[in-house]
């Protein structure tokens, strides 16, 4: 080894990092009056702590969502348009949106008539989807609901069981009431083949409705499940779901499209989520249509116990980690086995899980 090789080993590179550095308390960095240029995205454990003084808060719920940062809040009856306050801007939320429609909040009305959102209140349950690929990103659409109505149709486009497996498994996560509403009853040509479908969801005490707004059959069932309660209508597009809506509450006169006669795809005609109350009481969140639903990969050991009908057997499989894929003294395989969990149902249960 040659001197100038001796030397550069001798040389010690920089690690850009600090040692046995003594650092002041978060509470004393947050009270410096720092450049907010230089101020890192902080985590929002701390963001319900409002340090202004002088605020005039009033509590509100989210309506309707503008963007990101703009909101139709209802307090008192009465329509506020509200930002969000930069505090909370400041903070890093695990969601893609910061606020969703139905969020209880807090406004600010100290500068009006210019209101601001200054603290999201805790949500009891949420319904969300989340971005593809390996970084998935919540995307709340509808907050603090009580039932979701699952909105799918017979034909144009065709019933998609798979999507209706995806939201019970989602209403079983997130804890919130499904209904299966089958819409386009009067274009349906199997009844018999449908009702053999839907017999599985009735027998594992699922809500399901059929509903053909040209007859008029099941809407009067429908609005009585709906009275005095939050609902999101969501699903499928082209589904009929607007105009589902429309022969309930004519007077909302929601916009409707046509189903493409080639790809038996719907258009989206509801652009943005928004609260909306019915006349006969409750309320409707009513959300873009949803071409795929999706879970987050983290949900994936929770799918063997929250797969509609596996609840009455999960309990009795030998391993408490049981996939029901290949385990000895599997619950779920032998029900397969006994054709009293449809086989259909299983091939649509192993999709979900191998989607995560």
């Amino acid at each position: 080894m040659n001197q100038r090789q001796k030397d550069k080993k001798k040389l010690k590179r920089a690690s850009g990092r600090l040692n046995m550095a003594d650092l002041p308390e978060e509470s004393f960095l947050e009270a410096l009056d720092l450049n907010p240029q230089f101020k890192s995205r902080r985590t929002n454990t701390k963001s319900s702590q409002v340090l202004k003084d002088n605020l005039d808060l009033r509590n509100g719920r989210v309506v309707e969502i503008r963007s990101n940062y703009n909101s139709i809040v209802d307090i008192s009856g009465e329509h506020f348009s509200c930002t969000l306050s930069g505090r909370m801007k400041q903070f890093s939320f695990s969601t893609k949106v910061l606020v969703a429609v139905g969020d209880r909040v807090e406004v600010d009305f100290s500068q009006a008539p210019v209101y601001r959102i200054e603290n999201i209140l805790p949500r009891v349950n949420s319904l969300s989807r989340f971005d593809e690929g390996k970084f998935q990103k919540e995307i709340v659409v509808a907050a603090n609901i009580d039932q979701v109505v699952i909105t799918v149709s017979c034909k144009m486009p065709d019933l998609k069981p798979g999507l209706i497996d995806r939201y019970l498994c989602m209403a079983e996560i997130y804890s919130f009431d499904p209904i299966v509403c089958i819409t386009k009853l009067d274009l349906c040509e199997d009844r018999q083949s449908l009702d053999d479908i839907l017999s599985y969801y009735r027998s594992i005490g699922c809500k399901v409705l059929l509903t053909s707004i040209e007859s008029g059959e099941g809407l009067s069932s429908l609005k009585e499940l709906l009275k005095d309660r939050e609902s999101v209508f969501s699903g499928q597009s082209g589904a009929g779901k607007s105009s589902l809506i429309n022969a309930i509450e004519p007077s909302l006169q929601l916009a409707t499209a046509e189903v493409s006669s080639y790809s038996e795809k719907g258009k989206h005609t509801t652009s943005q989520a928004i609260l909306i109350p019915w006349s006969f009481g409750g309320y409707l969140v009513d959300t873009p249509g949803i071409k795929t639903i999706n879970l987050h990969q983290r949900q994936k050991e929770l799918i063997p116990k929250v797969f509609p009908g596996f609840s009455r057997y999960y309990p009795n499989c030998y391993f408490r980690s049981c996939t029901h894929r290949h385990e000895d003294g599997c619950a779920v395989l032998e029900a397969v086995e006994n054709d009293t969990i449809p086989f259909c149902r299983y091939e649509s249960y192993l999709r979900v899980y191998d989607s995560l």
